[in-house]
């Protein structure tokens, strides 16, 4: 049974109503950067939920939290010089813990992804224009709406003309959320925003990479089937606009970090959400099936 949602339209501790159609949702739309015609601007993020988080801090390490902030950070850049990059801008004021969540998480995601990509040039809003290579992720931890509400936002926010592939994406959470569910669990969240932000799920459809509820990348389907599976990989059809057609299927996958749904006990980043990055059109590591996480049983 799933006890914490990354997207979904209900959400409160007891009650599957509580919060339901949010009025607020999380209004903080993205400057929609113009640049050279390498780039398209876009707005591909979706709203993150926050569903039985009681349950959820009851997991592994689940409980406690980083603290509201109280530190600026310089801009973090992942990944080896020449290669896949990811660039986070912290904005506003964050613990050392959480933001070692995010510098984790875009030290993973580029020791899979390796080869660069053409650099762009965005402008957007004030400022002079940036080039970006490879991705650019402005991070926010701020007051959405208090406790089991919105969770966050996350996704890209521009992409490449000719392959899709994000240049800038944006992830902002509820500092009030985080705290009460634990660096663990954030740690999981994350994770699972910003493989959304590089295109997990979020550019399926311009690459056209899902049919009749399936997803249908060689790579991915190769693993899928060393998991045990057959036909396509099945993704989720249930639950909102956020988590509908972007996930693998909660039913089939439980505890696999990329289904819409955190599960209790460990989530796990496996082969096959490994491969749809090669799927997608980026060059991963060729080992990349012992870069996965171990344990992992499917069927």
């Amino acid at each position: 049974m799933p006890n914490k949602l990354f997207e979904a339209n209900d959400f409160g501790p007891g009650n599957s109503d509580y919060g339901r159609g949010h009025p607020r949702g999380l209004d903080l739309k993205a400057e929609i950067p113009t640049t050279t015609d390498g780039l398209i601007g876009v707005d591909l993020r979706h709203v993150i939920h926050v569903d039985e988080v009681e349950a959820a801090k009851g997991g592994p390490g689940g409980g406690g939290g980083g603290g509201g902030g109280g530190t600026t950070f310089s801009p973090y850049t992942a990944g080896a010089a020449g290669a896949y990059n990811i660039t986070i801008q912290f904005n506003g004021t964050w613990t050392n813990e959480l933001h070692q969540v995010f510098v984790d998480a875009a030290n993973r995601l580029t020791s899979l992804i390796t080869g660069d990509l053409p650099d762009v040039t965005v402008r957007g809003g004030k400022g002079a224009p940036k080039v970006v290579d490879d991705i650019l992720i402005t991070a926010e931890l701020g007051n959405i709406d208090g406790l089991y509400g919105v969770l966050g936002q996350a996704g890209p926010t521009s992409v490449r003309t000719g392959s899709s592939l994000p240049a800038t994406a944006q992830m902002q959470f509820d500092i009030v959320d985080v705290n009460d569910m634990g660096v663990t669990v954030f740690s999981d969240v994350v994770l699972h925003e910003m493989a959304h932000s590089l295109g997990f799920g979020s550019i399926w459809d311009r690459l056209g990479l899902v049919s009749n509820g399936s997803f249908t990348g060689t790579n991915a389907n190769n693993e899928f089937h060393a998991l045990g599976g057959t036909g396509l990989i099945p993704v989720e059809q249930d639950g909102g606009a956020g988590t509908a057609g972007s996930h693998w299927d909660e039913d089939t996958f439980n505890n696999e970090l990329m289904t819409g749904y955190i599960n209790d006990g460990e989530n796990y980043f496996t082969a096959m959400s490994a491969a749809s990055f090669k799927d997608m059109g980026y060059q991963i590591i060729s080992g990349y099936a012992n870069w996965a996480d171990d344990g992992y049983i499917f069927a």
